[in-house]
């Protein structure tokens, strides 16, 4: 009988995906502010002339520079936040591997070659294996995936859609949920609290504030160019970040359901 103890640390497991969330915020923040400030030119690595492998250009150029690189920024962000939950969702298996192997008193070396399968597989078919093996994974995982073909687009095709990318209505869907937060006045009238203005938002009736979450989708057509605005970039992190933690919880209900209590302490 095998009475080793193993630990499983579920809080470490889930900072490694938000980790991913807050690099991919701040380096995305850095990147596309840069690209999309009009008195940001700076492009040259160096002030040495003959270092310099580009030579000054004329502003229309340089815009078009500027909106190459927001498409890379974009393009590295959701590689961040794709590459660090596909790590995070590694770290995942193996610990319902272990819980697994408490129940079927399955060999070390078993689960070491079973973890490093799933280590071998793409994403898309880990967040499947984990669902199918131990209904672990993330609640929406349909718009993750959505999100990881923008990614595979931003990166290898420089965000052109191509037929790689689209379904069979010929465009690339992609999906996540958003937060909105609002005023309800008594009159049932909504005011939306996420575009203040700066001088504020006067509700002279009064109200109540409101959040929801909302599913938002973004179609782009084959040939076209996968963009998102600021604020979708914030609410793709933001969401992100949810999934972590609900994946994470599904892995904490099957260590219960498995006789094994988890405490999570760490919160969104």
């Amino acid at each position: 009988m095998d009475t080793r103890k193993y630990r499983i640390d579920f809080d470490k497991i889930l900072q490694i995906a938000y980790r991913g969330v807050r690099r991919a915020s701040i380096f995305m923040g850095f990147g596309v502010n840069a690209a999309l400030n009009s008195e940001f030119k700076e492009y040259q690595l160096t002030h040495i002339t003959k270092l310099q492998l580009i030579p000054n250009v004329e502003d229309k150029t340089l815009a078009h520079f500027k909106e190459e690189f927001k498409t890379w920024i974009e393009a590295n962000g959701l590689r961040e936040l794709i590459e660090t939950y596909s790590v995070f969702l590694d770290a995942l298996n193996e610990a319902c591997l272990l819980i697994r192997g408490r129940v079927d008193g399955a060999t070390l070396p078993s689960l070491a070659e079973k973890q490093q399968t799933f280590k071998q597989q793409g994403f898309p078919n880990k967040l499947n294996t984990l669902r199918t093996n131990y209904a672990v994974g993330p609640k929406h995982a349909d718009y993750v995936v959505s999100l990881n073909k923008a990614r595979n687009c931003l990166t290898h095709r420089h965000g052109i859609v191509g037929k790689e990318d689209v379904d069979s209505d010929d465009k690339l869907k992609v999906s996540w949920l958003g937060m909105d937060m609002f005023v309800e006045t008594p009159t049932g009238e909504r005011q939306s609290l996420m575009d203040i203005p700066v001088d504020g938002l006067l509700v002279k009736d009064g109200g109540t504030v409101c959040v929801q979450f909302v599913e938002l989708i973004k179609h782009f057509e084959r040939g076209s160019l996968v963009r998102f605005s600021t604020r979708e970039l914030a609410e793709i992190c933001w969401f992100f970040q949810r999934e972590a933690h609900s994946a994470l919880m599904s892995a904490v209900e099957y260590a219960k359901n498995n006789g094994i209590y988890m405490e999570v302490k760490s919160n969104q």
